[in-house]
């Protein structure tokens, strides 16, 4: 009976630090700068799958926390792996997990590999609930003292006043809900001329649809007319520029006429002789047929 209850003590401390009961496991060890919520007894996972649990936690001088991992000895874990201390849900215990390394070589017992810790969901709402917090109370104390100076502002003058503007503001209201309601008969006759103008005109239109049609293919034509008759005068302007400009260049018998001085002056003395020659003539036209005999004319 001794060695039986002996032997289930030690199962049941086996069973309890969640260590293999008949078979040795592998022991590895990693540190963490922390290790909120870890306890011996947590589980370790690879891959998601419970691969051992946490057989020893303790605390180095260096603030740093040794924790030992006794993991199952058919588990290979290479080296380079990485141990994540994390939680795996909202309320649930810490948890680590294990990240394999590539390296071909394996951990041996009493090896080491890195620890990281790594901030829960809860810990991160917290984290920003306390900045959230801070910005609330700001924003509160903010909004507190803009109501302070507000009151002040609102004093009973300023109070008195401003009940007075709401007044007139009601008074006017009402004046025009009065004022639409007399009117209401009006407002509906009118609405209803509107109508019958609508209907008169929609009518109009619709008597006189062939109408407008032809004169809006009059109209099309007419302006097909008219941009034809544009295009004419344009090249008709652009060939009269030309010859202006053939002009003002003395381009031609126009050009060397209107361009030469000289002409101007011949021009002006040929009409003088002409005007002193006509004058003569008929101051004293018998000089100029004093050599002209009677039968030569007949």
């Amino acid at each position: 009976m001794i060695l039986i209850a002996v032997l289930v003590a030690y199962m049941g401390f086996r069973f309890m630090s969640d260590a293999p009961i008949f078979r040795q496991a592998n022991e590895i060890v990693t540190t963490f700068d922390r290790v909120d919520g870890l306890s011996s007894g947590n589980v370790v996972y690879l891959h998601g799958v419970k691969i051992g649990s946490v057989r020893n936690i303790r605390l180095m001088p260096d603030t740093r926390v040794r924790v030992t991992l006794s993991i199952d000895r058919h588990i290979e874990v290479p080296v380079g792996s990485v141990a994540h201390l994390t939680s795996t849900g909202l309320i649930d215990g810490k948890a680590i997990i294990v990240e394999r390394g590539d390296s071909d070589e394996n951990v041996p017992h009493g090896g080491e590999i890195d620890g990281i810790y790594v901030d829960t969901m809860m810990e991160t709402l917290a984290e920003k609930g306390q900045e959230l917090g801070d910005d609330i109370s700001e924003s509160f104390t903010e909004l507190n003292n803009f109501l302070v100076q507000l009151n002040r502002t609102l004093d009973d003058q300023r109070s008195s006043e401003l009940q007075q503007s709401i007044g007139n503001a009601e008074s006017l209201t009402r004046s025009l809900s009065e004022l639409m309601e007399s009117r209401q008969q009006d407002l509906d006759q009118a609405i209803q001329s509107a109508n019958r103008t609508m209907q008169q005109l929609d009518t109009l239109t619709t008597d006189n649809r062939p109408r407008v049609d032809s004169l809006m293919v009059s109209l099309e034509e007419t302006v097909r007319e008219l941009k034809a008759a544009s295009q004419d005068l344009d090249v008709t302007v652009d060939q009269l520029n030309q010859i202006l400009v053939k002009i003002n260049e003395g381009e031609g018998s126009l050009g060397r006429m209107v361009n030469d001085p000289s002409l101007y002056n011949h021009s002006d003395s040929l009409a003088v002789e002409m005007h002193r020659l006509i004058r003569d003539l008929n101051e004293n036209p018998g000089r100029f047929l004093r050599h002209v005999r009677l039968i030569d004319l007949f």
